[in-house]
């Protein structure tokens, strides 16, 4: 793909190991993308002060999507709050009633560390909270990242936190490459013109691909930077 300005990829398990130890060639890769002009947005379901964080270490040019799309932000400061977290504290409580103490929440959101989502552990049975969920009618889903269970606004993902992101910022998605490993970023796919999935990637993530690495994890992120020719 020529042409290439944008690229959003996810954090865990892409820029990533299996034990969620960034990789440090993706890391050095990503510096030298930014140097040539291409910028590299962040897209995770993990917090703003995490996803900010990380976009500064690392060195992207700082526009991040955080907690799964329901904040876009500069660095660690927000420039939309796309969620609204009064609906998610709403179905925690019903699947506490619910489920009991199986749901738990995770420090980060107890503390106060989110602005649109809360993040859960993952130790129930998700299919039961989405029937719950949707007996509710609160608009509200429970999000897998592959590392936490979110409770978020239902219009909330990836995908329409970067549309909105590169509208601001004047970015094209039509030249915009995404990455990704998970289920969650398949809304992030479905903006971008090229989609690509690392090797450890589930089956029905992808056949949405356009191309699939043969390496998984950060390995698969350096492959599939290579792949567009950077």
């Amino acid at each position: 793909m020529r042409g290439v300005q944008i690229i959003a990829t996810d954090i865990d398990f892409t820029l990533t190991d299996e034990r969620l130890r960034l990789d440090t060639k993706a890391v050095d890769k990503i510096r030298r993308v930014e140097a040539e002009g291409v910028k590299v947005i962040l897209t995770s379901g993990r917090n703003l002060p995490v996803t900010g964080s990380l976009a500064q270490f690392i060195g992207t040019c700082g526009l991040v999507v955080a907690e799964n799309g329901g904040v876009i932000a500069r660095g660690q400061t927000p420039i939309k709050i796309l969620g609204n977290i009064k609906r998610a504290q709403a179905a925690f409580r019903m699947l506490k009633r619910g489920m009991g103490n199986q749901v738990i929440e995770r420090p980060d959101s107890r503390y106060g560390l989110r602005l649109s989502t809360l993040s859960l552990e993952r130790s129930f049975r998700a299919e039961d909270a989405e029937r719950l969920l949707e007996q509710s009618r609160l608009g509200v889903n429970l999000v897998d990242t592959g590392v936490t269970f979110l409770l978020s606004e239902a219009h909330v993902n990836k995908g329409y936190a970067l549309s909105r992101l590169a509208r601001l910022e004047k970015l094209s998605l039509s030249r915009a490459v995404a990455i990704g490993d998970n289920y969650n970023d398949l809304s992030l796919f479905r903006k971008a013109a090229l989609r690509i999935a690392v090797a450890n990637a589930p089956e029905q993530v992808k056949k949405q691909a356009d191309y699939v690495c043969r390496r998984s994890y950060g390995h698969g992120f350096l492959e599939a930077v290579a792949h567009v020719g950077l």
